[in-house]
């Protein structure tokens, strides 16, 4: 076999695990995510999922690293319309621990960006069914997307059972990424506010020196 065809075989072998992947992602959500139960006061463990695949508002990327993530965050940074779902198949570089760790320092900085992730090797969520899956090889997921339809969203199922159940220590890293929220939305308002009123006294001033 000469090199062309190693080469060629090789992203092959690359796209058939990508699409594996992309579609087990498709059926997991299916499944688990968009089936209610009790756990969750009658609702899915994922309440909007089946709405935002309907609309196609998610975006599936299958890479090497984690460096994609970043990547989607800097460049092509999610609206409140859009989820990005990135698996990452070369997940054994990173333990449990420093993958949680790598998580929360994207969100330090998040510009209005919120990451959520899953390492195959970290412990089962208890309030989520099991999925067996299609047979792909394990990756982590990273999930992008914007921190405010975030919280918006968690807000709106405040209302229902869904929390009912929830341990104590993820209800207080919603009630965080919450305050969170606000507190960012309420310094970007502030600077917006800032910079047209600045834009409204020069224009004023433009305005008085043609009258003279």
């Amino acid at each position: 076999m000469d090199r062309k065809e190693e080469g060629s075989r090789s992203v092959d072998a690359w796209e058939e695990a990508a699409v594996l992947i992309a579609q087990e992602i498709r059926d997991w959500s299916e499944r688990v995510l968009e089936v209610p139960t009790a756990t969750y006061g009658e609702l899915p463990p994922c309440p909007f999922a089946r709405a935002a695949w309907m609309r196609e508002h998610v975006m599936v990327h299958v890479c090497s690293s984690l460096d994609a993530a970043i990547e989607v965050k800097a460049c092509f940074p999610p609206t409140e319309e859009l989820t990005h779902v990135i698996a990452v198949v070369d997940w054994e570089q990173y333990t449990v621990e420093e993958f949680n760790a790598w998580i929360d320092d994207q969100n330090k900085s998040h510009f209005g960006v919120w990451m959520m992730g899953f390492h195959p090797e970290a412990a089962d969520d208890e309030l989520t069914p099991e999925y067996e899956g299609l047979g792909a090889d394990d990756y982590a997921i990273v999930i992008v997307q914007s921190l405010e339809h975030l919280v918006r969203a968690s807000d709106d199922l405040r209302k229902t059972g869904y929390y009912h159940r929830y341990p104590a220590p993820d209800l207080e890293y919603i009630n965080q990424r919450r305050e969170t929220f606000y507190a960012w939305d309420e310094k970007v308002n502030a600077k917006a506010y800032r910079e047209q009123e600045e834009r409204l006294l020069q224009e004023r001033i433009a305005n008085q020196e043609n009258e003279h």
